[in-house]
C-alpha cells in the first residue's frame, strides 16, 4: 500500500511540475483577448481584462477577420474588441519572436463615442 501511495504521490508531482512548462513551450499558438486601445499602421497595442497593455505588430501574413470575412488593417479601429493569435518562437540566439497570425475582430463594430444605443 505505501509503495502503490508513494508511486501515485510521485506521479501527480512530475504532473504538476510538468504540465505548466509543456502547456506554454514556443512554437505554440496563443489567445490575445481584449480592446484595440492604439493603432497606429501595423502596429497595435491591446488593453486585456486585466488591464495589461501589450504591443504586437502585423505584417502581410496577418490574417484580419470579422467572422469568416477578410478585412484589412485600416479595418481594425480604436475601440474594436479583437483575439490575437501570436505565436512565439526563439531564434538562434534564444532571442523570442512573436508573431500575429491572426485578428479576430468582434461581431459586431465599436460604437462610436457620443453615439445612442
Amino acid at each position: 500500500m505505501n509503495r502503490r501511495l508513494f508511486v501515485s504521490l510521485m506521479a501527480t508531482g512530475l504532473m504538476l511540475t510538468w504540465a505548466p512548462i509543456l502547456g506554454a513551450h514556443p512554437g505554440h499558438a496563443k489567445k490575445v483577448l481584449g480592446t484595440v486601445s492604439v493603432i497606429n499602421g501595423n502596429h497595435v497595442e491591446v488593453k486585456e481584462a486585466d488591464g495589461k497593455v501589450s504591443m504586437h505588430m502585423l505584417d502581410g501574413k496577418t490574417k484580419i477577420k470579422r467572422g469568416s470575412k477578410i478585412l484589412k488593417a485600416s479595418d481594425v479601429k480604436v475601440g474594436d474588441r479583437v483575439v490575437l493569435t501570436v505565436n512565439e518562437e526563439k531564434d538562434k540566439a534564444g532571442k523570442a519572436i512573436v508573431t500575429v497570425t491572426e485578428v479576430q475582430l468582434s461581431a459586431a463594430p465599436a460604437a462610436k463615442p457620443g453615439a445612442k444605443q
